[in-house]
């Protein structure tokens, strides 16, 4: 009774980790429960809880249900690369769970009822775009990529609902002439990837208007384009508000991406937690002394110094598919520095007599012996040239110049920090994204976490990407000023409310549903696709990944796990905590660091030629 006693506002940003945890018996026989198990007790509050959120903010909660009730939906013969994985984990008494709690909310007499409906159909259309293959479409104009219908994406009744078949997301929502068949659902959901302010009041419209801050679907474009490159080619559609608004989005299918969705949580309290500290803190204490009030000084402007981690919406629908937020006006870091297909990219257009990446990659893969000779010898012959980006980009106006290039070298400190501390890798050229009007940077695809970069087949061997084209675009002073100013005050805050941070990621680390460690044939399977080449290594004989005591063994394909959840969990939250403290692998491993001590080995590390000659050629350390 007291937890129920709590507003269910303040549940709503754990909602991943709350529902993941439903399970057991039916929902009738838990809320009947009367204490003789401490387990249905637990299940009765918690699906009263999890039902309590999708009645209070049926925007927030209903999407995660229907999500977690997809749970046995992996594709054609688990497509999914996780499928089994995610299967054992769900198991079916969740889904059973989930379905059982989406059945009690259609008999709620309130607009919730609809809503539930509205949301089903809507995801089902979303999970069948995701999942439909793209290369026959493709194998007649290979070049094409660009003006598909969105019927053709559908299978019985080319999307038409009247005929039998899923509709496809134009005809969701579409009015008919006749009235009949496609009548448009009758509580319209909120846009998937801009979800409406959590509002402690529960005030969203009663579904009969926008909930404040937020538009409702009026209906989606009738064609979609797929990525020009990627494995399973996500489809990109435009997705319109009853308000005008036009909304980009990424839908992708045969592929987990729960995990991203998480980590953007995580970067989302992180940024709650650097607000805070810029707000709190005071620095007119007239009993500060003189040393500690040019640090508070410091730190207190971490708000007004933009000091944060951008971030975008991620929904999974089903444990195989899920739309994103197009992150408009971005481009790819390596997109700009490195030629694609015709076009000349800035490192050829300012230095056209040097080497081209790819002759770069291939010297540095063909290398066995002495990497850091080659390595050397590449940077002598690639010389680095982001800076022409921000000329390029603003040099209508200093002032505009000036303000980007702060941005981006602040926002390269922040992501440098905690990603550091989230153990967050793979961080390759195409993992970054430079936006085109802020200079801000963006960071994608959080596949390599709480330092599984280290159990890649190609150890990671730098803290996070700070090679000479990153800081190239710092300008003169490169790493020195802004770039250390603001990573100190970040390392500052994150230390500073380790004890939040940690219980937070101790929610996300013991998610029943996911597990963190990652596999040797997951492992290569990334590095393989980072390459970007046509012909993939075969993996000969047993081949042995990590050191000590966690060395595996994956023999054709097996795709082993290294320990269990609760392993995993327990050391990723442990390696975290001695990072929060000041504890660093390396040199001088075993004593605690100041601040200041930290990040300067950490910049130390991240631009040693002799960890940057290792790492794997496609992660291209020479840009």
């Amino acid at each position: 009774d007291a937890v129920l006693g709590i507003p269910s506002f303040r549940f709503v940003p754990l909602t991943y980790q709350l529902f993941a945890r439903i399970d057991g018996a039916s929902a009738a026989d838990c809320m009947g429960s009367q204490g003789s198990n401490g387990e249905d007790i637990f299940q009765a509050a918690l699906r009263k809880i999890v039902k309590k959120i999708c009645i209070d903010h049926p925007y927030h909660g209903i999407i995660q249900l229907i999500a977690l009730a997809n749970g046995n939906n992996v594709g054609e013969e688990g497509a999914m690369r996780n499928s089994s994985e995610f299967l054992d984990n769900v198991g079916n008494s969740k889904v059973i769970a989930a379905e059982g709690i989406l059945k009690d909310l259609r008999k709620e007499k309130s607009y919730v009822s609809s809503l539930v409906d509205s949301y089903q159909t809507l995801i089902a259309s979303y999970i069948e775009l995701a999942m439909f293959p793209t290369k026959n479409m493709l194998k007649s104009n290979p070049k094409k990529t660009k003006g598909f219908p969105l019927s053709a994406a559908y299978g019985t009744g080319n999307g038409d609902r009247s005929k039998g078949g899923i509709p496809s997301l134009d005809r969701c929502f579409a009015k008919t002439k006749s009235g009949r068949g496609q009548s448009p659902l009758s509580c319209p959901a909120c846009i998937l990837t801009k979800p409406p302010e959590i509002r402690p009041g529960a005030d969203y419209g009663e579904g009969k208007e926008d909930p404040i801050g937020a538009e409702r679907i009026s209906n989606f474009r009738p064609t979609f384009d797929v990525t020009e490159t990627g494995i399973h080619r996500p489809k990109i559609i435009i997705c319109e508000g009853t308000k005008g608004g036009k909304y980009k989005q990424l839908v992708k299918g045969e592929d987990d991406i729960r995990q991203d969705a998480i980590m953007e949580q995580v970067f989302t309290t992180v940024n709650a937690l650097l607000r805070q500290r810029g707000a709190s803190k005071n620095v007119h204490d007239s009993e500060t002394k003189h040393d500690e009030l040019i640090e508070t000084r410091s730190l207190s402007n971490a708000a007004s110094r933009q000091l944060r981690i951008a971030t975008y919406n991620i929904v999974p629908l089903s444990p195989a598919s899920g739309v994103l937020e197009w992150v408009n006006d971005t481009a790819p870091f390596g997109d700009y520095l490195s030629d694609k297909k015709k076009d000349p990219g800035a490192h050829s257009k300012y230095y056209p007599g040097e080497w081209g990446s790819l002759l770069c990659r291939k010297l540095l893969s063909e290398e066995k012996k002495n990497k850091r000779a080659i390595f050397d010898k590449i940077c002598k012959h690639f010389s680095p040239c982001f800076r022409y980006f921000f000329i390029e980009k603003f040099s209508h106006d200093i002032q505009a110049w000036h303000a980007a290039k702060m941005l981006y070298t602040r926002s390269c400190a922040v992501n440098s920090i905690v990603g550091h501390v989230l153990g967050i890798g793979d961080r390759h050229t195409h993992n970054i994204l430079i936006h085109q009007k802020t200079g801000e940077v963006v960071h994608i695809d959080f596949g390599i976490v709480f330092e599984q970069g280290k159990s890649l087949p190609t150890p990671e061997t730098v803290p996070f990407r700070l090679t000479r084209d990153i800081v190239d675009g710092m300008g003169p002073t490169g790493v020195e000023g802004a770039f250390t100013t603001a990573a100190e005050a970040t390392t500052k805050v994150l230390r500073e409310n380790s004890s939040s941070l940690l219980t937070i990621l101790s929610a996300v680390v013991a998610d029943p549903l996911y597990k963190w460690s990652v596999s040797p044939v997951k492992a290569r399977q990334r590095q393989v696709a980072a390459r970007g080449d046509e012909e993939e290594d075969q993996m000969e004989g047993t081949i042995t990944y990590g050191n000590g005591s966690n060395l595996i063994k994956a023999n054709d394909g097996e795709d082993l796990q290294v320990e269990n959840e609760n392993e995993g969990a327990s050391r990723a939250l442990k390696k975290i905590e001695r990072k929060l403290q000041g504890y660093e692998d390396g040199i001088a491993a075993g004593e605690i660091k100041s601040v200041e001590g930290q990040v300067q080995l950490l910049i130390n590390a991240a631009r040693d030629a002799d960890n940057l000659c290792v790492l794997f050629p496609g992660w291209a350390p020479w840009i």
